[in-house]
């Protein structure tokens, strides 16, 4: 290379860097810029403080559900009941002071305090990257192009030589350190404060998954920043490109995800919710008592035909008295242990047939739902606002997949607890044969569920396919907007 060529390639190095260094002190002084920044500084501690507070409140409301829950199992356990008394409390995620995600079920007592909440969207992270956020990126590029056209600048930009890809990449860069400035002191000043919170006790791997959650955002705003760029690149007039760049967004933040439920639902139906929960409560209610009340009549007609007078004596005896004539009558124990485990087998295979007439129907509806879902979860999936809501709810564990690990060790928990619930039965009517349903059963010395977040390894693995497609949609406005500026008209 010769000395002229060298130093042409300094001179447009240089002016790249200028052009930089322009971006970020032309959008640094502007009054957008101190009205995105306040915005955002002020947004973000709001949430943080409101949802720590939130978050206090409800493992203070999970820590006293579980005392109540151990003093009834404690005190009043039978197993009749046992089903609606090991409902296992999930509790609140450790990201609930930045993130809320999906919750397990609607907390009526916030209502009765204070509606606003359920009426308007949370605020939360999400909200401030896909909506504060987003909108400051089409704010601070919707003019990077045509309205240096109409200032008259892009013209001597282009007059010094630049090629025009070091302007577009020394706008580009110049425009998103200005943009992901705010953001950043924002997340900065939030860290700060849950570091401080003595009610928050972060390990490092919150605050690797923290670390995770802020590079997946800036991916995401990156996205709506050069789809600003794009259509700017791809029109002559600033009035123009903010209303385009506003219909992407409108189309990207609120149409898409919003529609994909029903576009699935159109595509794929399935039956009606309530029509099958009325089935399998008819299967399990009306038709499981009459299947058991069948069999126990077989029972009684078999029993009083082999032991007569005998068997009608000990129907109508009260629970002490067949205890004390089990001591003097063998035979009597024999019969009544005899008659008490048909009952049991009856009962127990009536509830067996009729649960897995149930248990099919259920399944076929939530295969079906799950087919709808992914549906339209794919659909969804073409906007990068969903992309982003998936990545950051899946990597905090507040979204779906969080609420599948929870459920998933709910099903080992009970893999643990109904061999031990077999083993105190058992030892019951050894210690007293007149042992039912509806006595007291003690369980103090039963397995606790505890419930761990899933590891990091596990959810980044997971939200890879999500932050690849942002990523693809970072390539893909990058190249349209290049190829626009490329052949942009600066006349």
């Amino acid at each position: 290379m010769t000395s002229g060529e060298d130093q042409k390639s300094e001179e447009i190095e240089i002016m790249t860097r200028i052009i930089f260094y322009k971006e970020v002190l032309d959008h640094v002084l502007s009054l957008r810029f101190i009205v995105g920044f306040g915005l955002c500084l002020i947004v973000s501690l709001t949430a943080v403080i409101i949802l720590t507070h939130d978050y206090e409140r409800e493992l203070a409301d999970y820590n006293r559900r579980i005392a109540m829950q151990d003093d009834f199992l404690n005190n009043y356990a039978h197993t009749n009941r046992l089903g609606p008394m090991m409902i296992t409390q999930k509790p609140p995620e450790i990201f609930r002071p930045l993130v809320i995600g999906m919750q397990e079920d609607a907390d009526l007592g916030s209502f009765d305090d204070n509606p606003l909440p359920i009426l308007f969207p949370p605020l939360d992270f999400i909200f401030i990257v896909t909506i504060i956020m987003s909108l400051m990126a089409i704010l601070f590029s919707y003019d990077a192009v045509c309205g240096e056209k109409e200032r008259g600048t892009l013209k001597l930009m282009l007059s010094t030589g630049i090629p025009r890809a070091n302007i577009l990449a020394g706008k580009w860069l110049g425009g998103s350190l200005a943009l992901l400035m705010p953001f950043l002191i924002s997340m900065l000043a939030a860290a700060v404060y849950i570091t401080l919170h003595p009610g928050i006790q972060w390990t490092g791997k919150e605050w690797l998954s923290f670390f995770l959650l802020i590079v997946s955002s800036l991916t995401f705003i990156s996205v709506f920043y050069l789809m600003g760029l794009m259509v700017s690149a791809l029109t002559r007039f600033s009035s123009v490109s903010i209303l385009t760049s506003l219909f992407f967004w409108v189309l990207f933040v609120l149409a898409i995800p919003n529609l994909s439920p029903y576009l699935a639902a159109q595509f794929y139906r399935i039956p009606s919710v309530n029509r099958i929960e009325k089935e399998t409560n008819r299967l399990q209610g009306i038709e499981r008592d009459e299947l058991g009340r069948q069999r126990m009549n077989d029972i009684r007609i078999r029993y009083e035909a082999e032991y007569g007078s005998l068997f009608t004596e000990m129907r109508a005896m009260t629970p002490q008295a067949i205890r004390e004539r089990i001591q003097e009558d063998s035979s009597f124990e024999d019969m009544y242990n005899r008659y008490s485990e048909d009952v049991r087998n009856a009962w127990r295979e009536a509830n067996r047939i009729q649960g897995e007439k149930a248990n099919r129907i259920r399944r076929e509806l939530e295969l079906k739902a799950d087919v709808q879902t992914w549906i339209a979860k794919h659909i969804a999936c073409l906007s990068p606002y969903a992309n982003f809501v998936y990545l950051a709810t899946d990597l905090t564990g507040t979204g779906m997949r969080g609420l599948d690990h929870f459920n998933r060790t709910i099903i080992e928990y009970f893999q643990l607890f109904s061999p031990y619930l077999e083993r105190r039965v058992q030892q019951a009517r050894e210690e007293d044969p007149t042992f039912h349903s509806d006595a007291y059963i003690n369980l103090r010395d039963r397995p606790r569920h505890e419930y761990h977040e899933e590891a990091v390894p596990g959810k980044l693995v997971a939200v890879l396919p999500y932050w690849g497609i942002l990523c693809f949609f970072n390539v893909l406005f990058f190249l349209l907007a290049f190829n626009g500026f490329i052949k942009y008209d600066v006349r």
